[in-house]
């Protein structure tokens, strides 16, 4: 028997880059990161919209609806909590009590869940198959 050779950082490295050339993966893995938006606060899409800028330009037209589509999907996504934090600054101000600041704020979470979850499970759906978005500048799902 045999022993292997250790992994190599120039392992990972070549790795990568091989990922980084198959666009469908990118644009796949982008989806994944949409998917995790809400549960880590839009960490994981500010990561999504840089892929998307970046490797934009890399890809076939039918991949790049996916980035358009990824691109909106972050930009519409960031209204709800844009306005949930309006709404909390408003509350705290006039001195509302905490149940409707609770209710409203999940309210605003759980939207911005579903809508993002929404998109990113079509655009899932659409990647698997080898299809472009239909209308990538919709707002709906």
């Amino acid at each position: 028997m045999t022993a292997k050779a250790p992994i190599t950082g120039k392992d990972i490295a070549n790795g990568f880059k091989a990922f980084l050339q198959d666009v469908r993966l990118v644009a796949f893995l982008n989806y994944a990161l949409l998917l995790f938006t809400v549960m880590t606060f839009g960490l994981t899409a500010l990561i999504a919209m840089l892929i998307a800028n970046f490797a934009e330009d890399k890809g076939p037209d039918w991949i790049k609806t996916h980035y358009e589509f990824q691109k909106r999907t972050f930009w519409y996504g960031i209204g709800p909590v844009l306005a949930s934090a309006v709404v909390y600054t408003f509350v705290q101000r006039h001195g509302i009590t905490q149940p409707v600041i609770t209710t409203v704020m999940l309210g605003l979470v759980l939207l911005t869940l579903a809508y993002t979850v929404g998109r990113a499970i079509m655009g899932f759906n659409h990647i698997l198959h080898d299809r472009p978005i239909p209308n990538p500048k919709t707002w709906l799902v």
